[in-house]
């Protein structure tokens, strides 16, 4: 019974504290996470040579934790424009676009006229006039009405945008600074922590988390680098021209929980499916397939034989840390439960 209240305790006190009190000290997790990564790293290389001693030591933490922040802006950055040319070509090829919806809907519907014996142009008439009726004619009242309607709406987005702007600058700010500060005492806040036996039992889960971590960014890598391969494959099979860059696109996005490859494979198997090419439809279902059981086989073994869980725990965890907490519950659930252990460990003891 003692065991059993003891674990809903540290169940519930590890929600609460990734439910409420993870978003105000953000900025201090990523810091810590940075140090814990970039500090053993850094000693593992520079430890035999004298740069490792004094002030020497301080400019290259300091160094580095620049450098570090600088190339993750750099990534950041190169992201952002690579998006926004595509969104620009977008728009300005969005007539050509526009034609080929046209062309497909209007392929589809004779399918439909087809399908049900009814003459032809019915349907594509029916979708036709819904659009029709539903948009407004220009020079209505309706678009002035509209137009009347959105400008406060704009004006107090752009405040709120604003805020959430500086916000977001401040904390980076924060991150950085937390980061040189928790490097440069490395050595001394570890010596404190590890005097005690809750510090002990809180390094030990850090370093479990840290492990975790980079589980986590290995396991992303090789499912990316093979979902890369089986997608762009499957574009070639198709004969689709922009598969070199197609296929890492779809591979970079089913890195992201949020989108997924479905997000882009699905959309294309069905256009594929309706414009009658049913053997390329199969094919880019196939690579969905594929993708899916990759990620599904990979990421969970991988997690789980570097942090100790075994995969169906690490499966579960990553499922209902997603459930709970969105896309960042994908490492939240793992971490909770290594967590959970340690103190689950470290309590019982205490207990018996």
């Amino acid at each position: 019974m003692k065991k059993m209240v003891l674990i809903v305790v540290i169940t519930v006190a590890i929600y609460l504290s990734f439910r409420f009190l993870l978003p105000l000290v953000v900025p201090f997790v990523i810091a810590s996470v940075v140090s814990l990564v970039l500090y053993p790293l850094l000693r593992k290389i520079y430890r035999n040579s004298d740069v490792w001693e004094g002030r020497k030591k301080k400019w290259l933490l300091a160094l580095s934790v620049v450098g570090f922040y600088a190339f993750v802006l750099i990534i950041f950055c190169m992201l952002f424009r690579y998006l926004f040319d595509q969104c620009e070509s977008i728009w300005l090829n969005l007539p050509f676009y526009q034609a080929k919806l046209v062309c497909v809907v209007q392929d589809c519907c004779l399918r439909i006229d087809s399908l049900l014996r009814m003459d032809r142009g019915v349907s594509f008439g029916y979708v036709e006039a819904f659009f029709v009726d539903s948009m407004p004619a220009i020079g209505d009242n309706s678009w002035t009405q509209s137009v009347t309607e959105w400008i406060p709406k704009v004006t107090t987005y752009s405040v709120q945008a604003a805020g959430k702007l500086f916000g977001l600058v401040f904390e980076i700010i924060v991150t950085v600074m937390a980061t040189f500060f928790l490097i440069q005492d490395y050595e001394k806040i570890r010596g404190k922590m590890i005097q005690t036996e809750w510090g002990k039992c809180v390094c030990h889960a850090m370093g479990t988390c840290r492990e975790t971590v980079k589980a986590y960014l290995k396991a992303q890598g090789l499912i990316m680098l093979l979902d890369g391969i089986l997608c762009t494959l499957a574009f070639l099979l198709i004969g689709q021209p922009y598969y070199l860059v197609l296929g890492p696109l779809v591979a970079v996005a089913d890195a992201l929980p949020v989108l997924g490859a479905g997000l882009f494979l699905i959309p294309y198997a069905i256009f594929l499916l309706i414009s009658g090419e049913i053997g390329k439809a199969l094919v880019v279902g196939v690579a969905y397939v594929g993708c899916v059981v990759i990620r599904q086989t990979t990421e969970p073994k991988m997690i789980g034989s570097k942090t100790g869980l075994p995969p169906i725990l690490t499966l579960l965890s990553m499922y209902v840390g997603f459930q709970l907490f969105g896309v960042i519950g994908f490492i939240l659930g793992p971490a909770g439960v290594l967590i959970g252990m340690e103190l689950y460990r470290f309590a019982s003891e205490k207990v018996e």
